[in-house]
């Protein structure tokens, strides 16, 4: 039986296995580790959720309270979730910035992301933020990358004519596509293409 709850100091070095599991080519500087995990326990372990098959870690997502222009983003995710090295959450922040997300893939098709996704959007709600954006890595993008514009690709995911693991998955959360972002982080299989992601609690109905 999968269990949810949040992140704190004895769940941090487990849940950092857990990602590098997930994400085994992305660059550590672009994922969150222990000491990053820690630091989220200590000044917002509200905002990651941890997903549990008995104690064992399956699933996280993380993120913290910001201030957003969507238009004049950092020019790294780093830039946005840290100030001088430390974590950027701002309690006051208008959005909840998701950032690192992963499902062990042992475990994936079981609809513990949506799981994770539905307790970061109570976050928001609970907080009265105006919305949840994300940078939403496209793992789907490997393979039209050599002959498909990444508007166009978006456009494909969009329409349902073509399925991306990542994007699909938080489109069917609700998740509205705002813009493709490059060099957002290090993501090789998809040229360090992302798509900016955004749900509001409006898009609930």
């Amino acid at each position: 039986m999968i269990t949810y709850t949040i992140i704190n100091q004895a769940l941090c070095k487990p849940v950092a296995d857990l990602v590098d599991i997930c994400f085994p080519d992305m660059p550590d500087i672009d994922k969150y580790g222990e000491e990053d995990l820690e630091e989220m326990a200590e000044v917002f372990p509200e905002g990651t959720i941890i997903a549990l098959d008995g104690d064992r870690p399956v699933g996280m997502g993380t993120g913290i309270f910001v201030n957003l222009d969507f238009d004049n983003l950092p020019l790294t995710e780093n830039e946005l979730l840290e100030i001088d090295g430390q974590s950027a959450h701002d309690p006051q922040g208008d959005f909840y910035y998701g950032s690192d997300f992963c499902v062990h893939p042992d475990y994936r098709g079981q609809r513990i992301g949506r799981g994770i996704y539905d307790r970061r959007k109570a976050v928001v709600v609970k907080h009265s933020k105006v919305g949840f954006a994300a940078a939403a890595v496209l793992p789907g993008y490997e393979k039209f990358k050599h002959n498909t514009d990444v508007h166009a690709y978006l456009d494909l995911v969009k329409a349902g004519e073509v399925f991306d693991p990542t994007l699909s998955m938080q489109m069917r959360n609700g998740f509205k596509i705002i813009r493709p972002i490059k060099d957002f982080f290090t993501y090789p299989r998809s040229d360090n293409w992302a798509a900016l992601i955004l749900w509001t609690p409006e898009d609930a109905g």
